[in-house]
Formats: C-alpha cells, sequence, structure tokens
C-alpha cells in the first residue's frame, strides 16, 4: 500500500483517522508493501491490508444488503474472467467515447487527486494512471486484485477495496470523482451519489455515466427494453457461470444482428451508426462480456434527462451538464452548500 493514501482514507465506521501501525523497535525500514493493517485511532478498529490493497467491510446495516452481496460476487467473477482480457488485447470500452463529452480541463492540473468510485477492472483506471493522472481506484469487487495482476500500480496510483454504502475515505479531499457505470446499478442512487459528493472538495466535479430511460424512444426500443428487463428476473439470479455460458449462445445473433449490420452501415453512411447497439465492436468475448454484464446485475435503475438533473440538484451541485451517449454522461461541481446533507 502507498503509505500517502492515509491521507485520504478514515474509518468508514466512525470516520475517525486510520493509522499506520508502528514497526517494532528491532524492526528495519518498512517498504509499502510489507503493511499488513491499518488502525483507527478512534474507535480502534483494525483493517486489514492484502496484497497491499486496504479492505473495507460491507455494509452490514443496508436493508438490501442481500442484493449488494450479489452485486459483488457477479463482478468478482466478471473481472476475473475479462479483467486481464480487456486490459491486454485492449477492448473495445463505449466508456472512452462518453469520456470525450467531459471537458478535459476536470481531469487535468497539477496535484489533483481523484478518486474512480467503482472502478471495476481498471480500464478507465489505468487509463489515468497513463496519462499520469493521480487516482485512486475503489471498487467493491475483486476488480482491484485483477488491476493489481495485470498492472503495478505507479506512484500516482493506488487500489482500495470497499462499500460505495460504507466509504473509507476523508470529506472533502478529492479534486475529482469519476463514476461511469455505477450509481444505477446501487439500491438507492441517491445515497451513493450524496456520500461521493461528500468526498469532494468544494467547487470540484463529480463526473458519472447512468442508464437512460429510453422513455422519448421509440416503441420498438422500450418494448425491447421491457421484455429484457423482464429477462433480467430470471438471469440475474443465474449463477454466472450458468450466466455466461447462455450468453456465449446469444453473442453469434447479436453480432448478424447488430454488430456487424453496424460496421457496414458505418462505412457507407457513417452518420447512421449511432443508434445501433452493440456497434462499438465485432469482437465476440467483447460481446459476450455485455451482454453477462447486462444481464447479471440485480439491481438497474434508469433515467430520464430531468429526473438526471434532480439527482444532481438534491446533492447541491451546479454547474449541471447533462450529455446523451447511451445513456446519461452528467457533470456537476460541488458547492459550499453541497457539504450539507441534503437529504435529512
Amino acid at each position: 500500500m502507498k503509505a500517502w493514501l492515509v491521507d485520504y482514507l478514515a474509518c468508514p465506521s466512525c470516520c475517525g483517522r486510520l493509522d499506520i501501525p508502528a514497526p517494532a523497535p528491532s524492526a528495519h525500514h518498512t517498504r509499502d508493501d510489507d503493511l499488513t493493517s491499518l488502525h483507527c485511532a478512534r474507535c480502534s478498529t483494525a483493517y486489514p491490508i492484502r496484497n497491499g490493497i486496504p479492505r473495507f467491510p460491507i455494509n452490514e446495516s443496508v436493508t438490501t444488503n442481500d442484493k449488494v452481496v450479489r452485486t459483488r460476487d457477479t463482478y468478482d467473477f466478471t473481472w476475473q474472467r475479462f479483467g486481464a482480457p480487456e486490459i491486454k488485447q485492449d477492448w473495445e470500452k463505449d466508456s472512452y467515447q462518453y469520456q470525450k463529452l467531459v471537458p478535459a480541463d476536470i481531469f487535468d492540473g497539477q496535484n489533483q487527486v481523484g478518486l474512480d468510485a467503482g472502478c471495476g477492472g481498471g480500464a478507465d483506471l489505468i487509463k489515468f494512471w497513463r496519462d499520469g493522472v493521480k487516482v485512486i481506484g475503489f471498487d467493491l469487487s475483486a476488480g482491484v486484485d485483477a488491476i493489481a495482476q495485470i498492472v503495478e500500480p505507479t506512484e500516482r496510483g493506488a487500489l482500495v477495496q470497499g462499500d460505495l454504502h460504507l466509504l473509507p475515505f476523508q470529506k472533502n479531499v478529492f479534486d475529482f470523482v469519476y463514476s461511469f457505470g455505477v450509481l444505477h446499478h446501487l439500491p438507492d442512487p441517491q445515497r451513493g451519489l450524496e456520500g461521493l459528493v461528500k468526498l469532494l472538495k468544494p467547487g470540484a466535479p463529480i463526473v458519472t455515466y447512468l442508464y437512460e430511460k429510453f422513455e422519448t424512444q421509440s416503441g420498438w426500443v422500450r418494448f425491447s427494453l421491457w421484455i429484457v428487463n423482464h429477462v433480467r428476473r430470471v438471469t440475474s439470479r443465474l449463477s454466472p457461470p450458468v450466466l455466461l455460458a447462455c450468453c456465449w449462445l446469444v453473442v453469434p445473433f447479436i453480432w448478424l444482428m447488430f454488430s456487424l449490420p453496424s460496421r457496414i452501415t458505418a462505412w457507407m453512411s457513417p452518420n447512421r451508426v449511432k443508434p445501433w447497439p452493440f456497434s462499438h465492436t465485432i469482437r465476440w468475448p467483447v460481446l459476450a462480456a455485455d451482454l453477462f454484464d447486462r444481464f447479471a446485475p440485480p439491481v438497474e435503475h434508469r433515467f430520464t434527462q430531468d429526473e438526471v438533473k434532480a439527482l444532481y440538484a438534491k446533492c447541491g451541485l451546479e454547474r449541471v451538464e447533462v450529455r446523451r451517449y447511451r445513456g446519461w454522461v452528467c457533470w456537476g461541481f460541488k458547492t459550499s452548500e453541497s457539504m450539507r446533507d441534503p437529504l435529512t
């Protein structure tokens, strides 16, 4: 674990300062990798460090704790299975297109430190690191371990495992928070956003991606979503290996119906390719992973543009921008008013 990470962590139970235990008097110089635990100076709770990654618990008080555990187990399988190929084979990522809609100066700046909240298998996080941005990757799942096996975090990077419902970070410390495709899988997205906003310095931005409700889309699109949502009630309860096998069975049809025609359409008329689903790749493993991600999570929320703006407004964010790209790419800036609890 990077020693500087302690300056950003806090006890998730009491918000107390976390300390690195002093080495034994006979011990020689302790390396970052030798650290094995963090201790709360206020409540004395100890939190383990394994493979250089601080580990924090799931919030047991969440009323939908079963769904949180199922979500973690789903993404444990996801990133153990897909994390390495996604990075090493440079899979096509929709988030790279989303990021083009966000002003570049949000992530730039000397001495900025950001949080990737829900970093998953690390594709976006590693891109931050390679661009020289200092970012802490935070995730509930074993995605953090998959990242650590693929690439050694630079001096400007660190990893933390924990629950967005029980954040182990100090308030008002981050220069930006990035959370793409995460909040809509929480039982209460409003609470999740509120917690992340509290971590921001006043004036700092948060950037998110949220699923679209499709209320303004055509009838067949809304009907398709209705069918998919009903299918999810079954697929989200399948074991991950069984669901992945089912996804592989569907991949050839998705490739023939969407991916390949979208490439042909893009060649003939580039402006017509945007509405096509699964148009970002023709690689079968990428399609299988996308299908799994679509049908596995036990929780999914969708939003209209007005609902996204309301979500941000309730957290006291200002200068809110919402852009459509297969969902909602959104950002807003914390004010001094955001430091108050907007939900009490």
